[in-house]
């Protein structure tokens, strides 16, 4: 992308790397601020990736890219919480949990019970299989909001209880 005409674009070719950035994540991993935009591969069965603390307009995209069969986890930073919609389906035709639906204002009532998301892709509750993604965008200073769209192995999958305390 040039630079347009008398300067109106000051961020020249810095607009053509937003959301560019991957991070494959085999190992715990702490994202930082300077990674807003990025997504996060996951290819481990069991990781814990940490956020930075929320900032408006923070983002990042969790992609799963092998089964979470030993537990995985998205932690906020201390004080920080999570809220959205996570949504549940199962390998099973047409089988879907009760969907997770954390309000903005629940959360930061009491950020400590909303403050870390677990996944297990075979259980009826959590999900996370290969190809799963989590989308998270910080709205102020102390919530991330979540929308996510996992699978589940679990022939019956139930109520959905992804966004835990810590």
């Amino acid at each position: 992308m040039a630079n347009p005409m008398y300067g109106q674009n000051k961020a020249d070719n810095e607009l053509d790397k937003v959301g560019s950035k991957v991070i494959v994540a085999a190992d715990d991993y702490t994202l930082v601020e300077g990674d807003s935009g990025a997504t996060v591969f996951v290819n481990a069965a069991a990781i814990s990736i940490t956020l930075p603390a929320a900032k408006a307009g923070l983002k990042f995209k969790v992609i799963f890219g092998i089964a979470t069969t030993a537990g995985a986890d998205v932690l906020a930073a201390s004080g920080d919480c999570f809220f959205g919609v996570v949504r549940l389906g199962s390998t099973t035709a047409d089988q879907t949990g009760v969907p997770q639906i954390i309000t903005h204002a629940t959360a930061i009532a009491a950020p400590g019970s909303y403050d870390t998301m677990d996944f297990v892709a075979a259980t009826a509750t959590i999900g996370g299989s290969a190809g799963d993604t989590v989308e998270l965008v910080a709205v102020d200073d102390i919530a991330w909001h979540v929308n996510a769209e996992l699978i589940t192995s679990n022939a019956n999958p139930g109520t959905v209880a992804v966004i835990v305390a810590s």
